[in-house]
């Protein structure tokens, strides 16, 4: 998100949450309805599990329907907020079920089941997930989280650094190096690599 459009975003963001700050009912729903599935990948992407990440999709939206009158944007984007409390509900079920083996991004693999697709490509898919899952453990927590925020939430730069508590230019290093390791461990050693800019996999 950035230039004109990005900023007429953020401004009608601003309009919409400073209306439900103030009980307007059908700002709640617009904002329910501009984040919802960007924060159901991002918890789906993280958690593995279709049924859960709506669980806790929903919970982000009642915590944002509790909390929202004490929101203060402090120089930062509501939609780092909103993560941040996203964050915080998956760090608190990853805690609760610390024993689980499931894997932490199989959900791709479901997210891509909600669309009309055949067997054969949800397997591929879900083929491919699981190898970006062994790839990502490979990263640190950090490059992880920064990943998951930029693709699977859609977070811009700036609105990733601030869920993260980090610069901007902190965040571009940590997705350049996250993105240079996985394809090292995606790409087999001695293929060749066709360019493309980062941020476009």
């Amino acid at each position: 998100m950035g230039g004109k459009d990005g900023a007429e975003v953020l401004a009608r963001i601003d309009g919409l949450v400073a209306q439900a700050q103030s009980g307007d009912k059908r700002a709640l729903a617009a904002l329910y309805d501009h984040f919802y599935d960007r924060i159901y990948r991002y918890v789906s992407f993280k958690t593995g599990n279709p049924a859960e990440a709506e669980d806790i999709t929903e919970v982000v939206f009642l915590r944002m329907l509790e909390s929202i009158k004490f929101y203060k944007p402090q120089g930062f984007p509501f939609s780092s907020w909103l993560f941040r409390i996203a964050h915080n509900l998956v760090v608190d079920h990853h805690r609760r079920r610390a024993r689980d083996m499931s894997s932490p991004l199989e959900a791709a693999s479901h997210v891509a089941g909600h669309s009309a697709v055949s067997p054969d490509e949800q397997m591929d898919v879900k083929f491919a997930m699981a190898e970006v899952n062994e790839a990502m453990e490979g990263l640190t927590d950090l490059q992880r989280e920064v990943i998951t925020l930029r693709f699977a939430g859609g977070l811009s730069v700036q609105e990733t650094a601030r869920a993260v508590g980090k610069k901007e230019n902190a965040v571009k290093a940590l997705q350049h190096a996250g993105i240079r390791k996985l394809r090292g461990i995606l790409i087999p050693s001695g293929r060749p690599v066709e360019s493309r800019p980062v941020g476009t996999w």
